[in-house]
C-alpha cells in the first residue's frame, strides 16, 4: 500500500492579493491539512513576483495504520455477523 503523507506546492502571483487569495482558497479547501504557508516578494529581470509556498499534511504514518486496523476490525465483525446470520438461517430450515 502506498499513501501520500504530506506534499509542498509553489505557487506564482502576480500581486500580493492574488497571493492571498492562493492561501485563503487552500485553507478553504484543506481546513485541517494545511500546515503552513508562506508568501514572499521575489523579483528577477522581467520585474517583481509572489511566490506562495503551501505545506499540506495529509496523514501520518500513525494514522494510516491506525485507519488500516479499524476497518480490518469492521470487515472482521461484518464477516462474524454474516456467519452468524448464515448460521441461523440453517438452524430455522431444520
Amino acid at each position: 500500500m502506498r499513501r501520500q503523507l504530506n506534499t509542498k506546492e509553489e505557487w506564482f502571483a502576480n500581486t500580493e492579493e492574488e497571493a492571498n487569495k492562493i492561501v485563503e482558497e487552500a485553507k478553504e479547501e484543506f481546513p485541517d491539512e494545511l500546515i503552513g504557508h508562506s508568501i514572499a516578494l521575489k523579483s528577477n529581470k522581467a520585474g517583481e513576483y509572489y511566490l506562495v509556498k503551501l505545506d499540506v499534511k495529509y496523514n501520518t504514518p500513525a494514522g494510516i495504520m491506525e485507519s488500516e486496523l479499524s476497518k480490518d476490525q469492521q470487515e472482521d465483525s461484518e464477516e462474524w455477523e454474516d456467519e452468524k446470520q448464515e448460521t441461523e438461517e440453517d438452524g430455522d430450515k431444520e
